[in-house]
């Protein structure tokens, strides 16, 4: 028996290592390309299918096939592997980074150009591989990205100061005009200890945004800047009773919505919370804050590294619920920027973490939002639903309207009118007395009675959420309400007011870009309903928003919204 110890390369330039030594590389890029595919697919496929992809140009695609199988037997040492009418690679005894980094080891992780996919090889003869290719080079850097986002925040909540600096660095290069990555560096620099690099970076982060896009830095930004400052002159004495009276009134401020207000009070509960000894009041303060940040769609940055720390607290004490509890915060903290596999671990970790009825309604609601974007509506459903009756289980409001919003969310993406209704109907009456959330369940009844034809009633409901999203200021809420709104006036014949309707809603949307934030299915929402109103008065226009949404949902992988995007370009071309 053979113990030869192979290593696959494959991000950056590939290569392969025999026993630590490069073994001779094949001739040609089709040899890695074929590689790159049976390692990333990790399933078996049928020689006429791998040579369509690949040598679809050559006189004799399957003899070019059956060559370049020869040249991977010899690369890998496998005289009688890759064999058979159906070809997979059986990568039981090998090494291989790609797959080594889809599977959450880090370490494998270029984050500059030079870590790519069979990085600087090109397929010019075989564009349906190149278009594979440039997707799956896509992929794996959200992946590494993920990671790294997660290694910087479980660096900073664990204290290792160079480590967190270093991977939030890493972030900035991987896209400097990505607000959250540029917040939560000067944040890491100001836990650390370092405010003159805080104070530096946010310039150099200003200087970008200006430079690069006309805009100054958004709230996270901003907010992050500050904190040296904040930790500079946090109190150092232990108020128990002020901490008390400020998270009562933070909150009830905020479900009020005193949005601002709530979050300035929640901040300084955190750092009060700080002076004490008490684990459970630290992980308390944090999930209190961090929940506020998350409802409201503000600082990922901020609200990431709470909740990561809050984490890191419970899990040290033994405390399953909070532990549970912050992986459903962190699950949608993370679902808000389309990171669908970081959210579905959290929420599925939480789940089975701790037995207790509102934790687990929770976690299997993000979880089933989750499933609604990427394609697993019968199981977002099935999940929300289960949420639904933990929810009301745990009596929990805050609980009840979450889960119920996303059963109605889930079944109104499935077309089941009805059943969305009930939900969306639920959320609203739980949220009467919380102005902070409402707007985003009344929109969705807006849009559900607009397609049931009352349109009077789902113009009233679409003005009283937009009334109240433009009063607490959140954005993709206030986004959603127009929409609903340019739903009433198209099914009025209005398809000019609709479309100028949905063009702010777009921008409402995209404004928790400036949070960190790219809170993606409601920009998804909206470019869809953009497609399909200005068909009826500029067919160029449609196909040009259907274009967006195809590019848009492609990118972070929302197949639900990719699979309605293709049925409407198929629509919008003809």
């Amino acid at each position: 028996m053979s113990m030869t110890q192979i290593e696959v390369r494959l991000l950056g330039r590939p290569v392969v290592l025999v026993d630590g030594v490069a073994a001779p590389p094949p001739k040609g890029a089709k040899p890695w390309g074929l590689l790159a595919y049976l390692s990333s697919t990790r399933q078996t496929h049928p020689r006429s299918e791998l040579a369509e992809l690949l040598f679809g140009e050559a006189a004799d695609p399957l003899g070019a096939l059956r060559w370049n199988l020869a040249e991977l037997r010899r690369l890998l040492c496998r005289p009688e592997g890759l064999k058979g009418d159906a070809i997979g690679l059986d990568s039981s005894d090998l090494v291989i980074d790609s797959q080594r980094l889809e599977d959450g080891d880090l370490a494998v992780f270029e984050p500059r150009a030079a870590g790519l996919l069979l990085a600087d090889l090109t397929f010019p003869d075989s564009p349906q591989f190149e278009m594979w290719l440039t997707g799956e080079r896509a992929r794996l850097r959200r992946r590494g990205t993920s990671l790294l986002r997660e290694g910087a925040l479980r660096a900073l909540a664990a204290g290792e100061d160079e480590l967190a600096v270093r991977r939030a660095r890493d972030l900035v290069v991987i896209d400097p005009l990505d607000e959250g990555h540029q917040a939560l560096l000067i944040r890491a620099h100001a836990i650390c200890g370092d405010p003159a690099a805080a104070s530096a970076q946010y310039e150099h982060c200003c200087d970008i945004l200006r430079r690069e896009l006309s805009i100054e830095p958004g709230q996270a930004v901003v907010a992050a800047a500050r904190l040296a400052d904040e930790l500079a002159r946090a109190p150092r004495t232990i108020d128990l009773p002020a901490i008390d009276a400020r998270m009562t009134v933070a909150w009830q401020s905020f479900l009020a919505g005193s949005v601002d207000h709530g979050i300035d009070l929640g901040r300084g509960v955190v750092a009060l919370a700080d002076r004490d000894d008490d684990p459970g009041l630290q992980i308390l303060a944090r999930l209190f804050f961090a929940g506020m940040l998350s409802i409201a769609v503000r600082g990922w940055d901020e609200a990431a590294t709470i909740t990561t720390e809050a984490l890191r607290l419970a899990e040290e004490a033994g405390y399953a619920f909070e532990e549970a509890t912050a992986r459903g915060v962190l699950s949608g903290i993370e679902l808000m920027r389309a990171d669908y596999t970081a959210a579905a671990a959290h929420a599925t970790v939480g789940t089975a973490r701790c037995p207790d009825a509102g934790a687990r309604a929770l976690n299997l609601s993000f979880l089933a939002a989750v499933e609604a974007d990427v394609g697993q509506g019968a199981e977002a459903v099935r999940h929300a639903v289960e949420a639904v009756a933990l929810a009301d289980e745990s009596a929990d409001p805050i609980r009840i309207a979450y889960a119920t919003a996303y059963a109605g969310h889930a079944l109104l993406l499935e077309g089941d009118l009805d059943g969305a209704r009930g939900y969306a109907e639920r959320s609203v009456a739980v949220l009467a007395p919380m102005l902070v959330l409402l707007p985003w369940p009344l929109a969705m009844l807006a849009e559900i009675e607009a397609r049931a034809g009352n349109l009077d009633v789902a113009a009233a409901h679409a003005a009283r959420a937009e009334a109240i999203a433009t009063t607490t200021d959140v954005a993709y809420q206030r986004g959603l309400a127009l929409r609903a709104a340019a739903l009433v006036d198209a099914a009025r014949g209005d398809h000019e007011a609709a479309v100028d309707k949905l063009t702010l809603a777009l921008g409402q949307a995209r404004r928790t870009t400036g949070e960190g934030y790219e809170f993606h299915w409601p920009i998804a929402w909206i470019l869809e309903s953009l497609a399909e109103v200005s068909a009826h008065t500029d067919p160029a226009a449609a196909q040009r928003w259907t274009e967006t949404l195809l590019d848009h949902a492609t990118t972070v992988e929302m197949h639900t919204f990719l699979e309605r995007a293709e049925r409407l370009h198929d629509t919008t071309a003809v």
